[in-house]
């Protein structure tokens, strides 16, 4: 009865293959139990990346003969010792004409390794990985699928992707060291992640590197050890020196942000940002920006976005400082819709003049306010040229084309009611 208890145990233990992986000292382990037909032939050539892995698997488990392997036998494994499969990642959206391998991409398409995709002006895509992270390239934009590899036991994957020019945002996964490596290789540096939200960039001839929260290695591995970089970090790579951390800019504040009018082009001001250089960003449908619908960029605090139809967006921006780094992001909603509740306030606008290439325009106001402006190539300001939002009564911008302009403001109260429309102003650029 004993016998046949004991054949029964064994039977058990025959049948099962343990998919548990464990950490050990720090190390992430694959545990393997050998099953009944194994040998160090079959083991080695269906489990491990390379036949000649056994004797360090052996030493790594203290078996006593490395040559005899038994039912039974726990095996502890280290994942990069586990045979490499290859894997993909998949376009979830995308927007103008991005090119995979030289052909249009759409929506669904896999990413193998070896893959090349590429953006244009005013484009994106977004791949999902098979982690569960999340590579956006932004616009003007070319990256290579290096290694895209997976491990059937469980989550391990590994990803190396080669940045070109342009730039990526991306969001990986957390996952215990040695599971789920990300590597974004540039010309002057690599970004080693783990687990974080982070960006890249290889723009005029440096290689960028942005952290908006977690950890990562960052550096030319062939030169120097690479740097830490943190939260609100970053760093340049320029090819002739060490890279160093850079604090990153604190992210943007919006004034008040009303309701726009459809159709129009809308312009707004962001208070001053010491060191801030200009604004990079983007504008989605979500407040998650899983789709993107266009680039922001400006050289100055005043921020153009396209004429938009009826609806909610989001809006997100960054500040670039002198080494061209993006700092912290910074959010708002943007609502276009047909409203208007009046203040009692008139307005009347009190001082017009093109300084250089610049209009400076000046109007009577109060404390407290904001204010909107429209100037049109018409008296009705059907589609004005410019919809700018500003906290003060003042507006500067570039000279428009030469013409006949017309010109009119409001004010705008923190509960978001506007006055009335000041009188129109026309005025003429030579």
């Amino acid at each position: 009865m004993k016998l046949k208890l004991a054949m029964l145990f064994v039977g058990f233990l025959l049948s099962v293959e343990a998919s548990a992986i464990e950490a050990k000292g720090g190390q992430a382990d694959y545990l393997y139990t050998v099953k009944a037909g194994d040998n160090l032939s079959t083991f080695s050539a269906t489990i491990l990346d390379t036949t000649k892995r056994w004797p360090e698997v052996a030493q790594y488990n203290h078996v006593k003969n490395a040559q005899v392997i038994t039912p039974g036998q726990v095996l502890r494994i280290q994942l990069a010792w586990l045979k490499n499969y290859p894997a993909q990642a998949k376009i979830e959206s995308l927007t103008g004409a991005v090119l995979l391998n030289g052909k249009p991409a759409k929506v669904g398409d896999i990413v193998d390794a070896g893959a090349k995709l590429e953006t244009p002006a005013g484009g994106s895509v977004r791949m999902s990985l098979p982690d569960g992270s999340t590579l956006n390239m932004l616009e003007k934009t070319q990256l290579e699928a290096k290694t895209l590899t997976k491990k059937e036991q469980g989550v391990p994957f590994e990803s190396v992707f080669r940045l070109v020019t342009g730039r990526i945002d991306a969001i990986k996964k957390k996952y215990p060291d040695g599971q789920s490596p990300l590597r974004i290789q540039s010309m002057h540096a690599t970004i080693g992640v783990r687990g974080t939200h982070f960006r890249m960039g290889q723009e005029n001839g440096n290689t960028l590197a942005e952290i908006e929260n977690g950890l990562v290695s960052f550096g030319d591995e062939a030169k120097a050890a690479p740097i830490p970089l943190a939260a609100a970090q970053g760093s340049v790579g320029d090819g002739a020196h060490n890279p160093v951390m850079i604090p990153l800019l604190p992210a943007p504040k919006f004034v008040l942000m009303p309701e726009f009018n459809p159709r129009a082009l809308i312009y707004f001001a962001l208070p001053d940002l010491a060191g801030a250089k200009g604004y990079r960003g983007e504008l989605a449908s979500d407040a998650e920006f899983m789709n993107l619908l266009a680039p922001i960029a400006s050289d100055t605090a005043l921020i153009k976005l396209p004429a938009l139809a009826l609806g909610r967006y989001w809006l997100r921006l960054r500040a670039v400082d002198e080494h061209g780094l993006q700092g912290l992001e910074g959010f708002t909603p943007i609502v276009v819709q047909e409203m208007n509740v009046p203040l009692p306030i008139e307005l009347k606008p009190t001082s017009l003049q093109v300084e250089g290439d610049h209009l400076q325009v000046v109007w009577s106001g109060e404390a407290g306010l904001s204010y909107e402006c429209h100037i049109a190539s018409n008296p009705v300001f059907k589609f004005p040229l410019v919809n700018v939002v500003l906290s003060s009564a003042k507006l500067s911008i570039p000279s428009p084309d030469a013409g006949q302009y017309w010109m009119r403001v409001r004010a705008i109260n923190a509960d978001g009611k506007r006055s009335d429309w000041s009188e129109a102003m026309s005025f003429k650029v030579k």
